[in-house]
């Protein structure tokens, strides 16, 4: 078992793809700590900030642990607000975008990927 706080946790810039503005990710759980299925983002996203409209190979759950936005998949808009949780099925088209006037911090759980 381990523990930490995920502040402790390097915050990288490099999770952000192109047009993304003020996007930074902490990976918490990765195979670095043991991980054989699964990993864990804390995902940060600063006001007025929007990772890029995207899709993933993979399943995501995310947890929205502060902070309210929306997501779109690029022709709906829904809602996002603290304690929300989502589900994004692969090869979904997904943007985050931070509305509100907080920092918006999302928990993103993925499985491993070669490149973790």
């Amino acid at each position: 078992m381990k523990i930490r706080n995920y502040h402790k946790v390097e915050k990288r810039d490099a999770f952000i793809r192109e047009k993304s503005s003020g996007v930074g990710v902490r990976v918490a759980i990765s195979v670095e700590d043991g991980a054989t299925q699964l990993a864990m983002r804390v995902i940060e996203i600063e006001i007025g900030g929007f990772t890029s409209l995207h899709t993933e190979e993979h399943e995501q759950a995310i947890f929205v642990t502060k902070g309210s936005g929306i997501i779109t998949d690029g022709t709906k808009e829904c809602r996002l607000t603290n304690d929300d949780v989502l589900f994004v099925p692969s090869q979904q088209q997904h943007q985050i975008k931070n509305t509100g006037d907080t920092k918006l911090i999302l928990v993103s759980t993925i499985p491993i990927l070669q490149q973790e």
